[in-house]
């Protein structure tokens, strides 16, 4: 199955996530944005939780509310931070791709191939996920952020990870920087884009049908279901699905 997953509202959630899984999952991980874009993403949420552990406690039994010396566990910070065994481990079964250009994602999507299963030492499956971190945003402001452009782009998603038996998973996550920016995240999912590139000329008869535009989400759901929720307790393995069914007549379009 090819999902949208939109519980993730910062990349550094989307990596404990994966490096979380019991027993791991083979995963690749496509980051649409270069190396130093990406830590940007990631770092200082690390750093506000490191500076947070060096904070001195309160101990209200007290009475005065004065801080003492003391620090919290070390066994109480991020998962990155705390435990580096276990990332370690983890890190052994995720491979890392910096994708910065929509060429760049074209080119490893069509030449994707996973590591053979044979790399890993045990795995929940043999095929494992194709993960796809903020492909909606590399596109958006681009002359590819169209009906036409992204369709491209999934149906070359799709085809990779059908190629490869795994499964398909985008995720849009926000910048920690501008967390309110409506151009990122999974809110970018309800851009309205033209159905086609605006350097394409067509005859006034269909001006009008070509200044159409349509949801994002709604070119998606021709490949991918919306993965809104996921229960993160352990104990209980329900996971709500919602996919979101396109109008009849934009159906026709995509």
């Amino acid at each position: 199955m090819n999902y949208i997953t939109t519980q993730y509202a910062h990349a550094l959630e989307l990596l404990e996530d994966l490096v979380k899984q019991d027993p791991p999952v083979q995963t690749d991980l496509v980051v649409c944005s270069t190396k130093e874009e990406f830590l940007t993403q990631i770092l200082p949420l690390l750093h506000a939780q490191s500076d947070e552990l060096r904070q001195p406690s309160r101990h209200p039994e007290d009475g005065d509310g004065s801080e003492t010396d003391e620090t919290r566990p070390s066994g109480a910070g991020h998962i990155f931070l705390a435990q580096p065994l276990h990332l370690l481990h983890a890190s052994r079964f995720i491979k890392l791709v910096f994708t910065p250009t929509i060429t760049a994602l074209h080119g490893y999507l069509a030449v994707h191939k996973p590591k053979p299963a044979s790399f890993y030492p045990t795995s929940s499956s043999s095929d494992g996920q194709l993960v796809i971190l903020n492909l909606l945003n590399l596109h958006h402001g681009t002359s590819e952020f169209t009906l036409q452009g992204l369709s491209q782009t999934f149906a070359t998603a799709v085809s990779a990870a059908h190629r490869t038996n795994q499964q398909l998973r985008l995720v849009e996550c926000r910048d920690i920087s501008d967390p309110s920016n409506p151009n990122r995240g999974s809110a970018l999912w309800r851009a309205e884009v033209p159905l086609l590139n605006a350097s394409i000329k067509i005859g006034d008869g269909g001006a009008a049908w070509g200044r159409r535009t349509i949801s994002a989400m709604k070119v998606a759901s021709r490949w991918f279901n919306v993965q809104r929720r996921i229960q993160r307790d352990k104990e209980s393995e329900d996971i709500s699905y919602c996919h979101e069914i396109a109008d009849s007549e934009d159906e026709m379009l995509i």
